[in-house]
């Protein structure tokens, strides 16, 4: 489902796991590391990229998704790291 934060539209991360062929453990994995190299330029902002928010799975239990930006597709689709 695609949503504004920000007036930037975002995907879930669920669904950019979906379409890319990876587990979304793995994916979340991912981009936490692509918000920590994001993280050590201070002319980029992680946000512009990713959002981190939660999602209650079927067990009940909230979990670790982000919204993802155009940006943070790009990125990801091109296996970038932003170094």
């Amino acid at each position: 489902m695609e949503h504004l934060i920000a007036k930037e539209p975002t995907i879930d991360s669920r669904e950019v796991a979906d379409m890319v062929g990876k587990q979304h453990s793995n994916l979340c994995r991912d981009i936490a590391r692509y918000i920590g190299v994001l993280s050590t330029d201070s002319k980029l902002n992680p946000l512009n990229f990713f959002i981190e928010t939660t999602y209650t799975d079927k067990k009940g239990e909230s979990r670790k998704r982000y919204d993802v930006t155009r940006k943070g597709c790009e990125m990801i689709a091109n296996k970038l790291t932003g170094e």
